[in-house]
């Protein structure tokens, strides 16, 4: 299984496009979590900071970041995907 952790925050002009972009690409994906990280609350915020997380919007994939800010492409989702699989592999 692996996690993605989506990083956005309710004032962010960019994150929408983002959600919507990434939400397209896992769509048809199998063995994906996605989980959703409002950097606006007290656990979001926590959880960037131990990811010394920057921007947003950003994802992290297992616990490490691999796109931070826009834009990014769905290319970019997959080969960071791709990367984790075949490191689990």
């Amino acid at each position: 299984m692996i996690k993605i952790e989506y990083f956005h925050n309710p004032i962010c002009p960019h994150c929408p496009a983002a959600k919507s972009l990434l939400t397209k690409v896992i769509k048809e994906l199998k063995d994906i979590e996605l989980i959703d990280v409002d950097t606006y609350t007290e656990e979001g915020i926590k959880r960037g900071m131990s990811l010394n997380l920057k921007a947003v919007p950003a994802i992290a994939i297992n616990g490490v970041v691999k796109l931070t800010g826009w834009p990014f492409e769905a290319k970019d989702i997959l080969s960071s995907i791709d990367e984790v699989r075949e490191r689990s592999s």
